[in-house]
């Protein structure tokens, strides 16, 4: 079970050749924090590479980066619109990734007049401000549009009651320098001293309790007048929600209301609280239901109220619409509770669904073992790191990985050791955090590494290294090489590719001629053992421990321990935090699966999911980030056609080869 983990480490490093050839990876592409876009304020762009050690370098005028341009320290600091961000990232032994581009505008924010443009009985003092710090606002209050030549404003402008009704519309736009103007704001004010108020609104159907969703109308006998309502119980102004068409109440609120415009002031408040009991959505159900099964189960789960939209949970804990939501059927490998709720327009919240499974078959039979071990990391993962569990389950795929192996142990090319087994399901119940601290490589106990046993000699056919009896595989997927024979170890010292050296040994990539090597311990030559990184800061690559959490940090210098991601000011390793939490854009402090949004507070959410809108990533599928409307799409089968341009985000293996294929991502026996 050597391999377990390097699955993970491939798909999560999102760069490596996948097999035990000699074909170089690549680099993984560069990303932007902020992403490309318009803002209002200067920006600090970081750059990142989720290849460890890889060196990035940039430009901020437009051409293309190259090794010599220079190289990202610290965040990138755009004070100019306009600005263009490029990137692309080196690495010793693997080659240069693809240029990443990120546009930046920047504009000053429109400014706000106040009050409200209506009519007024009574005198007005305008003022105007614009959240642009140092801006300066220009005005006209002829009903011009506004320009660099026109008035700064510095004070209140009054409008003053005269005998007969007057009309001013000020507009305002906001400039700074490196900046875009804003836009213009424009309102129009009617000061007329024999204004009245307009008729206050009224509501149809009326306040009051009810059993479905409700349409609500809002009227006013004042004709022309322009309603504005708000659905929170705050109190409605001109810059409420102005009233087209019917209010759909599908949930207890209190709608407010006023009337203004076509000569009227504005109108008393009108108030409406409605409360709806509505039915609740159809408690969710589970197939195969609870019960005990020798192996383990693919559950669906459904509600049989139409548009139904589930939430679930798998650790016992009652699930709300925060919770994980179901997208496709729940694999269950070890003895667990799964527990549902559904949600739908015009329904309440269900009922919680639970049904409690036990995985009884084999106790120590390899698909039970091996499942339990990813469910252990699974949760490590999501507990640990604070990953979202859809997408440790998309990296990891752990059932799929087991199933293979069950065939080739079931066609003799590996021998399983149940009494190992039992050992290894030991080992796997007192995993903690802590294995995760020094990387993927150190994560599977050695136990579970010593329960398969491979059969195969040297030159007979193989489909992984595990199944051959000494020596490694030669299966190289990129060069269409499935399966391979087993080979001997690459001897010490002898020219080597990546995977075929002995155990103890690595192969010295970063060298101009590859050799195996011994792993190296702290302070040793590269290559290193489990646990430690390559630092090829200096003259010579030299093997170092990951950095603790609150170990002052770099982006692109020491890496943190698996546990913390480098962030904050000044930088240090700290701990991911999880759906929910409060986070820094410019930060990559959520956890795997989450992404940091918001626009004046900012939270850790969900990426989004198979038909959702998006920006870059999904969960259990791909976004068309090229796309005008870029959407999530489902990942493409091994031998699907894939477009080069998305480097393999829309397969399923990760991986589109020269022949525009998804490639497979094992070599397995069918």
């Amino acid at each position: 079970m050597r391999k377990l983990v390097a699955i993970a480490v491939l798909v999560l490093a999102g760069c490596g050749n996948g097999g035990g050839g000699d074909e170089t990876p690549t680099v993984a592409t560069p990303t932007f924090s902020p992403a490309a876009g318009t803002y209002h304020a200067v920006q600090d762009v970081s750059v990142t590479c989720s290849t460890s050690g890889a060196t990035i370098h940039y430009t901020v005028d437009g051409s293309a980066p190259t090794s010599a341009s220079p190289a990202y320290g610290a965040a990138i600091h755009v004070a100019t619109t306009g600005t263009t961000v490029k990137a692309m990232a080196t690495a010793a032994g693997m080659k240069d990734s693809a240029v990443a581009s990120a546009t930046y505008t920047l504009q000053a924010v429109t400014p706000i007049i106040a009050p409200p443009a209506g009519t007024y009985a009574t005198a007005q003092s305008v003022t105007i401000t614009s959240a642009t710090p140092s801006a300066a606002i220009h005005v006209t209050t002829d009903g011009t549009a506004p320009t660099a030549a026109s008035p700064v404003y510095t004070a209140a402008i009054p409008l003053p009651l005269g005998e007969t009704a007057a009309t001013t519309t000020v507009k305002a736009m906001a400039r700074l320098g490196g900046f875009a103007d804003s836009a213009v704001a424009s309102s129009t004010f009617v000061i007329d001293p024999a204004a009245t108020p307009a008729a206050e609104p009224t509501f149809a159907p009326p306040a009051g309790t009810y059993g479905s969703v409700q349409s609500v109308a809002i009227t006013t006998a004042s004709s022309g007048a322009s309603i504005y309502y708000t659905t929170d119980g705050s109190a409605p102004t001109t810059g409420s929600t102005l009233y087209a068409a019917p209010v759909q109440v599908a949930a207890s609120l209190t709608l407010k209301a006023i009337a203004t415009g076509n000569g009227h002031t504005a109108s008393p408040v009108a108030t409406a609280a409605y409360v709806l009991n509505l039915p609740p959505a159809a408690t969710p159900t589970f197939n195969p239901g609870a019960g005990s099964y020798a192996s383990a189960q693919t559950v669906a789960i459904t509600s049989t109220t139409p548009g139904a939209v589930i939430y679930y949970t798998a650790d016992g804990t009652t699930p709300t619409t925060a919770s994980t939501r179901y997208t496709a059927p729940v694999t269950v490998s070890t003895s667990r509770t799964l527990q549902a709720i559904a949600t739908a327009p015009g329904f309440s919240t269900s009922l919680v669904g639970t049904a409690a499974y036990v995985i009884a078959g084999g106790g120590s039979g390899f698909v039970t073992v091996c499942n339990g071990l990813f469910d252990k990391l699974t949760s490590l993962f999501v507990t640990c790191l604070h990953a979202n569990p859809l997408a440790v389950d998309q990296l990891i795929g752990s059932n799929q990985f087991c199933a293979d192996r069950q065939r080739e142990i079931d066609a003799g090319l590996m021998t399983y050791s149940a009494t190992q087994g039992a050992v290894c399901q030991s080992a796997i119940a007192a995993l903690d955090c802590s294995v995760l601290s020094g990387g993927f490589g150190s994560a599977a106990p050695p136990a579970c590494q010593a329960t398969l046993t491979g059969t195969v000699a040297q030159g007979g056919t193989c489909w992984d290294s595990s199944n051959c009896a000494a020596g490694y595989c030669t299966w190289d997927l990129l060069t269409g090489t499935c399966p391979g024979t087993c080979q001997p170890f690459t001897a010490a010292g002898a020219a080597c590719s990546d995977d075929t050296c002995g155990p103890g040994y690595g192969c010295d990539l970063g060298a101009a001629q590859p050799t195996c090597k011994l792993l190296s311990g702290t302070g040793g030559a590269c290559p290193c053992q489990d646990a430690l990184y390559c630092d090829t800061s200096g003259a010579t690559a030299t093997c170092r421990p990951f950095l603790a959490t609150g170990a002052t940090c770099t982006s692109f210098g020491a890496p943190c321990n698996l546990l913390t991601t480098c962030g904050g000011s000044p930088s240090t390793c700290q701990a991911y935090v999880g759906a929910g939490a409060t986070c820094d854009p410019t930060d990559s402090q959520c956890g795997i699966g989450y992404d940091c949004t918001g626009t004046s507070t900012f939270t850790c959410t969900s990426l989004p999911a198979l038909g959702d809108a998006c920006d870059f990533q999904c969960l259990r599928s791909w976004c068309d980030f090229l796309s005008p409307t870029p959407t999530c799409h489902a990942l493409l089968a091994d031998g699907a056609t894939c477009n080069p341009d998305y480097f393999g985000a829309d397969c399923l293996s990760g991986s589109c080869n020269a022949s525009q294929k998804c490639s497979l991502s094992r070599c397995v026996k069918p």
